[in-house]
Order: structure tokens, then C-alpha cells, then sequence
């Protein structure tokens, strides 16, 4: 017998059916499972820089890069447009921001030790997060993260080798090989023009210099960029340290009593602000690199020119080998250097005022409110 629905009845079961409806929407929007939203992607393997094997969708839409440099080597490879993410730090740079405005419209879900999950994750969802290795060898936040589904690469370097191969691989990832290929040519070039220079130079007459990182007292490790690319243009580190086990932020500090006894007869220094305390203190006046006026304080573009994460590091190399050897590098013109690095690289006309500000190093990038000392 064919049974025949009364419209009370029926409205009932609507009204459970607009219900149960309801839940399953809510139950997938609130869901941490996203990541079948890359799944329209073509997909691709990669080995991040720590060894992780991840599947990535290729070219995606939305990314995260919640390391600084990350944002830095994204927007120079030319997708700066893609990223919904990014880390505290990267607005800091004045240059850096005037040359991809569209950062600022990035969310902020990262600072110096901390990630906002639930801000990370907000929409428009990134594809891909790009990270630093804190985040990934840090178990408990790896797991809450992964529960999102979206992959997560490391970006991790100690050496030009490493940096090159971070580049190609974030290239590959975004569809960005030939803009990828072209800034690893550049430092190629770069850095064989220097050693080429410089290599017939005898071990004891190569000269002595101390890198002041961000604060007076902290300079280089070994197995750090800087530690790596310093020494192959014919200079002799002082106060370098090797890298313990422990030591994973890749700080390393001397005291002031250990550097007048270098006493170095150059120092560079990373950040005007350190460089204004120099000048401040009379204490300082007396090692010799002041009494001979070869403190020379380091340019700044996009970041500073020798820092460790530094995408700038091409740059670097030449500047710091016409600084140290003006008579080996009476051609290489900064000036122009500069101009063309960011013409080639980052696709962008800069104008001679702007030049010269990054290579006076000022002006560029807010200054720190604690003592540089």
C-alpha cells in the first residue's frame, strides 16, 4: 500500500534533513583535513633541506613562508602575490616592502619563536608552508600542524651549495626554475670572479677581519653562510667558532676583552646602530681598525648584505672583497653591481639615490630598540 505523507510530517523531515545538512557543512569547514584542497594541483616529490621527502603541489596558489628568507626568495623569484603568510621579521625591511607592496597584505601567523595556528591556517588557506627547521624538529608544533594536512618544507642553509640548492628547489616548487637558475648564476659568476682574484694569495698575507653580526660581540660560525663564503675570498675570520650540538640558532658570542686581544685590523660591521655605538665609545677608539679607519659598516637592500640567511650574499662577496682588496677589484663598479643584481634578480629599476643608500647601509631597516652591546 503506497503511503501517503501528511505536509506536517514532511516539514519535520526537512527540517532534520536542513540539520543534518547543516552539521556536514560545518563538519568539513572546521575540518583539519584542507589538504585535498591541493589536490587539483598537479603534485611533485621534493627533498627539503633537512633530508624530509614531501609531496608539494606544483605551482600552488596560496603559500605560507613563515621563515623570513623564505618570503625573500618566493617574491624574488617573482610570486610575492601568492603568499598569504609570512614572519614577523620581514617587516622590518623598508626596501624590501617597497618592492613587493603586496606582502603587507599577508597575514602575520609567525614571530621569532611563536606560530598562530589557527591565523596560519585562516583563508585563503596556503598550499604550502614554507618553514624554517625550528618548526619541523620541534615535535609537538610538527604535530599539530601536519594535523592540517598541508605540506610543510624546510628551508634550512650552511653554505652557498645549500642556499643554491634552497633556491632551486622553492624555483621548482613555483613553477619559478628559469627566475631560480638566474640568481644561482649570478652568484656563480660572482663568486668565481672573487676567488679567481684572489687565490694566489699567500696564506700569511691574507687579511684579518671581524664580522660583527647585528650586535658587536656576535660573529660567525663555521658552518653558517657567512662562515662558509668569508673565507674562500682570501680572508682570515676572526673570533670564528665552530658549531656545537646545542647550538641551534647559530649564535655565537665573544667578549669585548677577547677582541682587543684579535684586535683586528678590519672589522665589517652588520647594523648601523652597532656601528653608531662604536663611534660612541671611546673604550672602542682605541683598537687599531678604528685608529685606521677600516671599520666599515656592511650595505642593506632587501636585508643585510652578510647575513646568515641573506639572499643578498652575490652582492656581499664583491663588496667585501673590493673593500678588503681595493687593488685587486679597481673595476668592479658596486654602484652599477648593485643596479644590475636588482634590474636581473629582482626585475626592478633602482635610481641612484637608492643606490647609494643601500651601500651607505642606512636608513633601510628599523633599528633594533635594545643595546646593540
Amino acid at each position: 500500500m503506497k503511503k501517503v505523507y501528511k505536509p506536517a510530517f514532511l516539514s519535520l523531515i526537512a527540517l532534520i534533513a536542513s540539520f543534518i545538512l547543516a552539521a556536514g557543512c560545518n563538519s568539513q569547514a572546521n575540518s583539519p583535513d584542507i589538504a585535498e584542497m591541493s589536490l587539483i594541483k598537479e603534485t611533485i616529490t621534493i627533498t627539503d633541506c633537512i633530508g624530509r621527502v614531501v609531496k608539494v603541489p606544483k605551482n600552488p596558489d596560496h603559500v605560507a613562508t613563515i621563515f623570513a628568507t623564505t618570503t625573500q626568495i618566493v617574491s624574488m623569484l617573482g610570486d610575492s602575490e601568492k603568499i598569504v603568510a609570512i614572519s614577523s621579521g620581514n617587516l622590518r625591511d623598508s626596501l624590501f616592502l617597497d618592492l613587493f607592496p603586496a606582502i603587507l597584505k599577508a597575514r602575520v601567523p609567525s614571530g621569532s619563536a611563536t606560530v598562530n595556528i589557527e591565523e596560519l591556517y585562516a583563508s585563503p588557506i596556503p598550499q604550502v608552508i614554507f618553514c624554517e627547521s625550528a618548526v619541523t624538529m620541534d615535535e609537538k608544533l610538527l604535530e599539530k600542524l601536519s594535523k592540517f594536512g598541508v605540506p610543510l618544507v624546510t628551508i634550512e642553509y650552511s653554505s652557498v651549495d645549500d642556499l643554491k640548492y634552497a633556491v632551486n628547489m622553492i624555483g621548482e616548487i613555483m613553477g619559478r626554475e628559469g627566475e631560480a637558475a638566474a640568481y644561482n648564476n649570478y652568484f656563480d659568476n660572482a663568486l668565481r670572479l672573487v676567488e679567481g682574484r684572489v687565490e694566489n694569495i699567500p696564506e700569511k698575507e691574507k687579511k684579518e677581519v671581524y664580522h660583527a653580526i647585528n650586535e658587536l660581540l656576535r660573529t660567525d660560525i663555521t658552518n653558517t653562510l657567512p662562515g662558509d663564503w668569508i673565507p674562500r675570498i682570501g680572508i682570515k675570520p676572526v673570533g670564528v667558532a665552530e658549531m656545537h650540538g646545542q647550538n641551534t640558532d647559530k649564535k655565537h658570542f665573544i667578549t669585548l676583552e677577547q677582541l682587543f686581544v684579535y684586535d683586528p685590523p678590519y672589522i665589517i660591521v652588520n647594523g648601523e646602530d652597532v656601528m653608531d655605538y662604536i663611534e660612541q665609545s671611546e673604550r672602542l677608539h682605541a683598537l687599531s681598525a678604528y685608529k685606521n679607519k677600516q671599520i666599515y659598516l656592511l650595505p642593506v637592500g632587501i636585508t643585510r648584505f652578510a647575513h646568515t640567511y641573506s639572499i643578498e650574499t652575490p652582492l656581499a662577496i664583491l663588496w667585501l672583497a673590493k673593500t678588503i682588496y681595493p687593488e685587486r677589484f679597481e673595476d668592479i663598479n658596486m654602484h652599477e653591481e648593485v643596479r644590475k643584481f636588482y634590474k636581473d634578480i629582482f626585475r626592478t629599476d633602482l635610481n641612484d639615490e637608492k643606490i647609494a643608500m643601500i651601500l651607505s647601509g642606512r636608513g633601510l631597516r628599523q633599528l633594533k630598540e635594545n643595546n646593540p652591546q
